[in-house]
C-alpha cells in the first residue's frame, strides 16, 4: 500500500518536473535568479569601490554586501579586476539613461527644433553636474593609470552611446534640409563640446554647483554657434 502511494507520488512529482522542464519554466527561473544575483553583486560593488577605491576594496566586503559567497562573485565576474571594470561601466550606463532619453525625445521635425535642441543639450549637462557623475569621474581618474581599459569601458557604456543616438537625430535634421551635415557623428561630438565647454568654469571644475540659468545660457550660446556652422 505504502509502496503504491510512493510510486503514485513519485510519478506525480516527475510529471510536474517534466512539465516545467519542457515548458521552459525551469530555465527561465534559473536565468531570472542568475540575472538577479548578478544585479545584486553590481549594486553592492559600486558603493564599495566608490568609498575606498579599487586597491582597498575586497571581494569579501562586496560579497557580504550582496549577500552572496566569494565563489559566486568569481563565478560571475572572474575576479576583482573584471568586477571593477563592469561596475564602472554599469554605473556609466545608469547615469546616462536620462541623457539617452533626452536625446531620443529630441523633436527634429517641428518648427521649434532649435528650442528642442537647446533643451536636449541642457539635459545632457545634467549627468556631468550630478554628484554621482563626479564620484564616478574621480574613481575612473584615480584608476586609469593602473588600468587604461577602465576609461574605454566607461566611454563605450556612456559617451559613445549618447553620441551615436544624437548623431541619428542630427542626421534627420540634415535630411530635412534644416542643417547641412556630412558627418553626423562628428557633428554630435561638436555639439556636445560647444554646449558643455563652459561647465568647468561654471562649476569651478566640479567643486561647486552651477545655477540652471547660467548653464542654460551657456548651452543656448553653444547651440547658436553650432547652428550657424551647419546652416545650409
Amino acid at each position: 500500500m505504502a509502496s503504491d502511494f510512493t510510486t503514485r507520488f513519485s510519478l506525480v512529482q516527475y510529471s510536474k518536473i517534466h512539465k516545467m522542464v519542457t515548458s521552459g519554466t525551469v530555465d527561465s527561473t534559473v536565468r531570472r535568479r542568475s540575472v538577479d544575483k548578478r544585479r545584486s553583486i553590481l549594486d553592492a560593488a559600486a558603493p564599495v569601490f566608490g568609498d575606498v577605491g579599487y586597491e582597498r576594496a575586497s571581494i569579501e566586503t562586496i560579497a557580504a554586501a550582496a549577500g552572496v559567497s566569494k565563489p559566486t562573485i568569481y563565478s560571475y565576474f572572474g575576479g576583482k579586476e573584471d568586477l571593477f571594470r563592469e561596475s564602472v561601466a554599469d554605473s556609466a550606463r545608469s547615469l546616462n539613461a536620462d541623457s539617452l532619453a533626452a536625446v531620443h525625445s529630441l523633436d527634429v521635425r517641428s518648427k521649434n527644433w532649435r528650442a528642442s535642441l537647446v533643451r536636449t543639450a541642457f539635459a545632457l549637462t545634467a549627468c556631468q553636474r550630478s554628484e554621482c557623475a563626479s564620484a564616478l569621474s574621480r574613481l575612473v581618474n584615480a584608476e586609469i593609470r593602473r588600468d587604461p581599459s577602465v576609461f574605454a569601458a566607461v566611454r563605450e557604456a556612456g559617451y559613445e552611446s549618447i553620441v551615436e543616438a544624437l548623431a541619428g537625430r542630427l542626421a534627420i535634421l540634415s535630411n530635412t534640409g534644416m542643417l547641412s551635415i556630412e558627418d553626423p557623428v562628428l557633428a554630435a561630438k561638436q555639439l556636445m563640446a560647444l554646449t558643455q565647454v563652459e561647465l568647468p568654469d561654471l562649476t569651478s571644475l566640479g567643486t561647486k554647483p552651477a545655477s540652471d540659468a547660467a548653464v542654460r545660457k551657456a548651452v543656448a550660446a553653444g547651440v547658436d554657434t553650432f547652428v550657424r556652422a551647419y546652416r545650409p
